[in-house]
């Protein structure tokens, strides 16, 4: 009960917050980019805190717990991705737009910009909707039944809408520096006691040595019910999130909040480091969390959400999808001091509130910039923009909050979202600022490919007889759905006229 407690006045703290910073916002610039005053440290903070969702708290969890470090070939992705845009930061700094779809209207034209609009929406919507999940399950696991997982989810989606209503970036980047701090102390303090109760690294080598969890690719190949390999499956998780890092709106939302281009290029620096030390705890946690099941320090969370299953397909989700609230159970069944459990639990919480209000600002942004503001009323007031960005907030976390029963594991709705942004937004998104060459139309033909494969390759396509015999390359749609996204945009725009070379000055843009 002493956690419900905490975790409910960490969430009236944030809607205080809200309130608290309803006075810096004038107009709607404040509401979106925080006036670009936003200094390295204050962005890093933020950055951290938007990345590390559910999405790293559960499903990166959940594959440490299935697979060792191995898990981290998810997160790698990521990794590369942040080095990679470190070297074009100042360029997104000082192009000095709003959103991704003012990119793409200023580099590839309207149609583009709007398709880049629909897509965002829909899969940032996506996102928001698992982060709902996890804070639900995390109120579930550590209420001791007195909060259901329904329940859990419809108190996360009203923190979570009404705090991001209120202040929009102003709320959410002062908060997300406190809550990368807590994320911080939290899982690292978690860690340590763990590793110290179930007996240090030798114990934790030895019990995932004899799991096979102590190995390059660790379980992978079980990630999948059909004969596709370890390594396949698993670069296959690293792709898709290397791609959504690449394009994530919120980085390039975050990046136009600078006060300068060295302030965004020196936050993109140290977080990379900070994602890189927090991914891996949480994955060694994960490890850390399957080893404790194995000594009986926590239950077996595996064998809990298996009872009663016989099916092989509905057997590995029980499989994951219990293996997704190993840290909730650490925080409940491993015995950590009170403090460290509150703050421990106040992380999860800080975790998902983090991401979920910032992926619903985005598409609320998008939605008010590129298509009211551009198709409805050109001349609206400044009051009347704040009026509609604030609905859109309501709106979509609704509709994320109706979303929410689609998927039956984080992993699964991750990998989706993932996916139709990375293949459909990024290789164009990319491409605006370092190939000169990119048109309209072969930006235009690559988002309908990436959209089009994977929303074929993932509801279609398993379902043909023929399915396991393809090539296993082609039975895992990050590869198809990239790759053919990329021809898509190279061979169309070489086979089209050239951009005008005075359009282009300002996505080159290097100066500090």
């Amino acid at each position: 009960m002493i956690y419900l407690s905490g975790i409910i006045i960490y969430l009236f703290f944030l809607v205080a917050v809200g309130v608290y910073k309803i006075k810096s916002i004038n107009n709607s610039e404040d509401f979106m980019v925080a006036g670009r005053t936003l200094p390295w440290y204050i962005l890093v903070g933020t950055l951290l805190a938007t990345w590390m969702g559910s999405g790293s708290l559960f499903s990166g969890a959940g594959l440490g717990y299935r697979n060792g470090l191995a898990g981290l070939w998810s997160s790698a992705g990521a990794w590369l991705g942040i080095a990679l845009i470190y070297f074009i930061t100042r360029r997104i700094r000082n192009f000095g737009k709003v959103t991704v779809p003012d990119i793409f209207e200023a580099r590839y034209g309207q149609l583009a910009a709007l398709l880049a609009t629909i897509t965002t929406v829909i899969a940032y919507i996506t996102i928001v909707s698992y982060q709902f999940r996890g804070g639900g399950k995390v109120l579930a696991m550590v209420s001791d039944g007195i909060v259901s997982l329904d329940t859990g989810i419809i108190i996360t989606a009203v923190f979570a809408i009404s705090y991001t209503v209120l202040a929009g970036m102003f709320s959410v980047v002062y908060t997300d520096v406190v809550n990368g701090i807590l994320m911080t102390i939290g899982t690292i303090g978690a860690l340590i006691f763990l590793y110290f109760k179930i007996g240090g690294l030798s114990e934790i080598i030895t019990v995932a040595e004899s799991a096979g969890k102590w190995q390059w690719f660790g379980n992978w190949a079980a990630e999948r019910g059909g004969d596709v390999s370890g390594p396949i499956i698993a670069i296959s998780f690293f792709v898709p999130t290397m791609l959504l890092l690449m394009g994530d709106a919120n980085m390039y939302q975050r990046i136009f909040s600078a006060d300068n281009g060295g302030s965004a290029k020196k936050a993109v620096f140290f977080w990379i480091i900070g994602v890189i030390i927090l991914e891996s705890v949480i994955s060694m946690l994960g490890l850390s969390g399957f080893v404790a099941a194995t000594k009986e320090i926590i239950p077996n969370i595996v064998a809990e959400a298996q009872v009663g299953i016989v099916g092989p397909s509905e057997l590995l989700e029980a499989k994951q999808s219990g293996s997704e609230s190993v840290i909730p159970a650490i925080a409940r069944y491993a015995g950590l001091p009170l403090v460290l459990g509150l703050l421990l639990v106040s992380t999860m919480m800080a975790i998902i509130v983090s991401t979920a209000d910032s992926f619903l600002l985005i598409p609320a942004t998008n939605l008010t910039r590129d298509v009211y503001l551009r198709y409805i009323r050109q001349d609206a007031s400044e009051k009347t923009i704040l009026f509609v960005s604030r609905f859109l907030v309501l709106l979509l976390g609704i509709i994320a909050f109706l979303l929410v029963s689609q998927f039956k594991t984080i992993l699964n709705a991750a990998f989706t979202a993932y996916n139709i942004y990375g293949t459909s937004i990024t290789p164009s998104l990319i491409a605006a600022f370092t190939w000169k060459r990119a048109t309209k139309e072969g930006a235009i033909a690559s988002i309908f490919m990436g959209a089009g494969v994977t929303i074929f390759w993932t509801f279609f396509f398993p379902n043909w007889s023929g399915f396991s015999e393809l090539n296993p390359f082609l039975q895992e749609l990050t590869y198809p759905a990239a790759a053919l996204s990329i021809m898509a945009l190279v061979f169309v725009s070489l086979i089209t006229p050239p951009p005008n070379k005075k359009d282009l000055v300002q996505f080159f843009n290097d100066e500090d």
